[in-house]
């Protein structure tokens, strides 16, 4: 293989790398302390922490967003505000009322172009924090959104389900992230589950999604294909009490 050939396949393995590396989610993180940054914050970067913003634009005032907890767990929706420190922009409504709750949102994207490729991306992002099985089974489905990753705590297991408008979906892949540089990447079974060793205390996250050739328009834009991202931020004080 000569030279010009090996730098070209290499350059176009970095922009494979970056285009993964750049790819952008709606996430949910409830902060109480400090002071000062306490409130529920909602960011459309790589990873749960705020950035530049630069995408904010396509769910400022358009995204939808409810807090559920055990005492009011009928979705309540709130409207987001926009925040603004120094070079970082993001999102965020007010704290939920109870340590255990469960944050849900979405928003529509809208066309974004992948190559020749253009695709109508939609969003959805949940925090949950529960210390019991009960509140895990009370908060864990959120009814109000098309696409859900539900949560189970089963023994010392983890299982997550991933549904689509309540039904199973099959073979996608769920990118699991947690302390101590956990990382697991694993495709959903027949049943659209996915199973781990339960952590007794920290912070996973979960993406996954799913895509449909349906071609269609949108804000006079064509597409060809139609793609439904979630996150799931799950934070546990303690180990679940078993079923």
């Amino acid at each position: 293989m000569n030279r010009l050939v090996s730098r070209g396949l290499a350059a176009i393995a970095c922009l494979c790398i970056a285009a993964t590396a750049n790819a952008h989610y709606l996430w949910i993180s409830v902060a109480r302390e400090p002071a000062e940054n306490a409130g529920t914050h909602i960011y459309f970067e790589e990873a749960a922490r705020p950035g530049d913003g630069f995408h904010l634009d396509h769910f400022l005032g358009k995204s939808n967003v409810w807090i559920r907890t055990l005492e009011d767990p009928a979705p309540a929706p709130v409207q987001a505000i926009e925040v603004k420190q120094r070079d970082k922009r993001w999102m965020r409504v007010a704290l939920p009322s109870a340590d255990e709750y469960s944050v849900d949102a979405y928003g529509k994207f809208g066309v974004y172009a992948y190559g020749q490729t253009n695709v109508l991306l939609h969003y959805y992002a949940r925090s949950l924090s529960v210390t019991s099985h009960d509140a895990m089974h009370e908060l864990g489905r959120a009814e109000q959104m098309d696409l859900d990753l539900v949560p189970h705590d089963v023994g010392n297991q983890f299982e997550f389900r991933l549904l689509w408008k309540d039904e199973p979906v099959a073979d996608r892949m769920v990118f699991v992230r947690g302390g101590n540089g956990f990382r697991k990447n694993v495709k959903t079974d027949a049943k659209g589950r996915v199973k781990l060793e339960r952590p007794s205390t920290g912070t996973l996250t979960l993406r996954s999604s799913v895509e449909f050739s349906t071609p269609g328009e949108e804000g006079g834009e064509s597409y060809e294909k139609v793609r439904h991202n979630i996150t799931l931020v799950l934070s546990m004080s303690e180990s679940a009490d078993g079923p």
